[in-house]
């Protein structure tokens, strides 16, 4: 005997002209209720906080990236309602987008940070309040940094410190829905490995015949001088004045990423550069000064790590 097949029990409410799709309809409505309890919790993949600053209890990653070594335009002041004051820094680059939980003001999200950042030594560069923030979309097409939301419950804040001895920039901004943060841990040469004070210039040179100087800047690729670097040319210059008798060959060395040969014009174009500057701008004898370029010939460090690299791309000051 054949087993009987199982038959399926009509359903009456099939027939409904439409039912099916009525009854997808509500499916899916019903998903999307529930879907802001599954997923509005969840940081995005591959997120986390920054190892220096923890995130407010109860906000939510909803952007996160990173950058092992970038520039980053930092604004330090505000005029006619457009970011001031520029100011580009480098070094590993992390920006992270919270949702701020619900029920805390944007204030009481602000003074937290704020006041974390205080007890850790952070020294205030800049901040503001509302209207006096400027404008949010000239922010946005600086670097991003302007929660959405009213322009009256904005408040930024940007402050440099270290943590962990490493030198950090912190740029914030508060909303009523989100809170977002730039964070620049800054490349090596930036961290003040090498004082460059004419005393301790001097002293190197007399006692190794050189002296590594890491605050002399440039742009990656380029010999121009920046602004940043006349510090480090007024102690050249004093140490130039102190010892009357000294010559110099300035030594312009890079690391090794990029063609060799390009790196060797480059690294000598950088040392003419320095040469130019103590001749024009602080009255050094061009007679003292004799610039050369080695690249990457003679590195101090690993070129295979950021910090290593960062140790190689330096100015080297090599009594004659």
């Amino acid at each position: 005997m054949r087993p009987l097949a199982a038959q399926a029990i009509p359903n009456p409410r099939s027939a409904i002209p439409g039912y099916n799709l009525l009854m997808r309809v509500l499916t899916l409505l019903l998903f999307l209720s529930m879907a802001p309890l599954a997923f509005t919790q969840r940081d995005v993949g591959g997120s986390k906080d920054h190892p220096i600053l923890t995130r407010y209890p109860g906000s939510v990653i909803r952007f996160y990236n990173q950058v092992d070594f970038d520039k980053y335009p930092l604004a330090l002041a505000v005029a006619d309602n457009r970011p001031s004051g520029v100011k580009d820094i480098e070094g590993k680059t992390t920006k992270i987008t919270y949702q701020n939980p619900a029920g805390r003001s944007p204030l009481e999200i602000f003074s937290n940070y704020r006041d974390a950042l205080k007890k850790a030594g952070y020294q205030d560069l800049f901040t503001c309040e509302g209207a006096a923030c400027g404008r949010a979309m000239y922010w946005q097409r600086l670097n991003g940094l302007y929660a959405s939301g009213g322009p009256r419950e904005v408040r930024n804040l940007t402050v440099r410190g270290k943590s962990d001895g490493k030198d950090y920039t912190v740029a914030m901004s508060v909303n009523t829905g989100f809170t977002i943060i730039h964070i620049v841990e800054h490349k090596a040469m930036e961290g003040g490995l090498v004082s460059a004070s004419a005393a301790e210039l001097a002293e190197g040179i007399d006692r190794d015949g050189h002296i590594n100087v890491y605050a002399i800047y440039f742009d990656t690729g380029k010999a121009e001088l920046k602004p940043e670097s006349t510090p480090a040319l007024i102690e050249i210059a004093k140490l130039l004045e102190a010892k009357p008798a000294l010559k110099l060959h300035v030594v312009g060395h890079t690391d090794s990423t990029g063609v060799f040969a390009a790196n060797m014009k480059l690294s000598n174009d950088r040392a003419a550069s320095v040469v130019r500057a103590l001749i024009a701008d602080h009255k050094v004898a061009a007679a003292r000064l004799s610039p050369n370029g080695v690249g990457p010939l003679a590195p101090v460090a690993t070129n295979t790590t950021e910090e290593g690299r960062a140790k190689n791309r330096r100015v080297d000051l090599v009594g004659q």
